[in-house]
Order: C-alpha cells, then structure tokens, then sequence
C-alpha cells in the first residue's frame, strides 16, 4: 500500500510539475507589458518565471502596415521575431493600445496564434521549438484595424526565451513596442463605410446588414479561429441560424478594401 502511494503521490507531482512550468498552450494574460498591463511580463509584477536578469529591449515587432498608415477596418499582419543564443523554447504575448492606453484593434486565431479576450489579445499556440535555429523564433498574427478616429497605435509585446531546465528558474524576458499611425487621408467611401450595423446583435436566426449597399462585392464569415464559415456575394441581410454559438467575423470585400464588422450567434 505504501509502494502503490507513493508511485500516485511522484505520478501527481510530475503532472503537476508539468502544469506549473509554464503556459505551453498560451499565456494566460496580463503579461504583455503594455499601459494596460501596467508593464507586467511573465518575469515581473507576480509573473511565473523567475528570470535572471530585467526584461531587456529589442528589435522585435514589424507588421504590414504600409508607410501612410493603417486602414480603419483593414487586416495586418504583425510578425513577432525574438533571437537570443542557445534558446529554443519560446512563447509571447502582444497588445495592440491606442494614444488613451486603451487596447484596440482584434487579433484573430491562426495555426501560429491564440487569441485571448475577445481578440484584444495575441499568445503563442504552444510553446514555440524553432524548427530553422535554436536561436530565433517568428510568429505571423493577423491583426484588424480600429475604427477610424482612433489615432495612433501603439503595439506592445513580451516574449519568453526559456532555458529547458524543467522549471521557472533563469529564463529570459525580451521586449519591444512599435507605433503606426492612422491613414487619415483614406478613401471617402472607406470612412462612410464604417458605419456599417449589423442587427440583431447578438443574434439566433439572422442579422440585417445596414449603412452599405455595394451589391457588386462579396462577403465571407470567419470563426474565431480564423476559418471560413460562409462565402457569397454581398446581400443585405445573413443567415447564421445553421452556425454554432460563438464569436464570428463578418468580411465584406470590395476590390482592394475590407470592411469587417463583428457578431455572436446565441
């Protein structure tokens, strides 16, 4: 009885061990070091990983977003690239915030990325292992712009670089921010279509598309883990009663412009 004991108490201190080393699946949020997170990482202000050092500075973050500056309503791309010597195991977390410190923009799932808190947040999926050096790590996110008026935005991100040792003790933390600006000479029709309303919302059986009225465009739902659930050409009104509950993303695609407005399905 003894023996059998203690072979349960090592099995339930190893799942345990394994749960506790880190956020293999993702962060869990609060950690980007951003104004919202008041500066905390996943080594500072309570974080898990004990590190040996300050979180340093470096040149991390690039996206998309052309020189004249994002789009209202446009989707980017945002690449995470973090080096440090030695270091195969990696793992993040971003915030977009605009000029009051309040988070904006939506961060959609991807094969690469989670998203956390309704999209105001992109992690890692897994705990990243570079498969092209064991000194570097890239993650793509996709992120969808603000409405307009919001300003300039600034990104913030925290990444973990850890050592491999089984526990919390001596990883790394590696920081950066970058600002882009809003495209405040963007078309006409770009800043009339964000009024664009969908009602009900949230909804069951269908939701009426109001403020755009372009029947040469098309339109396509994506889930919140960024597939394609419908695809046709624009029409005022969507049938979303065969649609799982959830949060879903409505794109209306006219030429080079898209327009994307969110909603539930109850």
């Amino acid at each position: 009885m003894i023996k059998r004991n203690t072979k349960l108490n090592i099995a339930i201190l190893s799942v345990l061990a394994i749960f506790f080393m880190s956020n293999r699946g993702g962060s869990p949020g609060g950690r980007s070091g951003s104004t919202t997170d008041n500066g905390a990482t996943c080594s500072t202000n309570g974080g898990c990983h004990n590190s040996s050092a300050a979180p340093a500075a470096q040149d991390i973050i690039s996206t998309s977003v052309p020189v004249s500056g994002y789009v209202p309503g446009k989707s980017y791309d945002v690449t995470i690239n973090v080096s440090d010597d030695g270091t195969s195991v990696w793992g993040f977390e971003m915030m977009a915030e605009d000029q009051d410190g309040s988070p904006v923009g939506t961060f959609l799932n991807n094969s690469q990325v989670n998203s956390l808190n309704s999209g105001l947040r992109a992690t890692h999926k897994f705990a990243s292992s570079s498969s092209s050096s064991s000194d570097e790590q890239t993650w793509v996110a996709n992120w969808t712009a603000p409405d307009g008026g919001t300003g300039n935005v600034t990104f913030y991100v925290s990444t973990m670089a850890a050592n491999g040792n089984g526990n919390n003790r001596g990883d790394k933390i590696f920081i950066d921010t970058l600002s882009i600006s809003e495209n405040t000479s963007a078309n006409v029709t770009d800043l009339e279509n964000l009024k664009i309303s969908l009602h009900p919302n949230p909804a069951t059986q269908k939701i009426a598309i109001e403020g755009y009225t372009n029947n040469l465009s098309k339109m396509k739902v994506v889930n919140s883990m960024g597939e394609r659930v419908m695809d046709s050409p624009f029409k005022n009104s969507l049938n979303i009663s065969e649609l799982a509950s959830g949060t879903y993303y409505l794109k209306i695609l006219e030429n080079d412009r898209v327009f994307i407005k969110r909603f539930t399905k109850l």
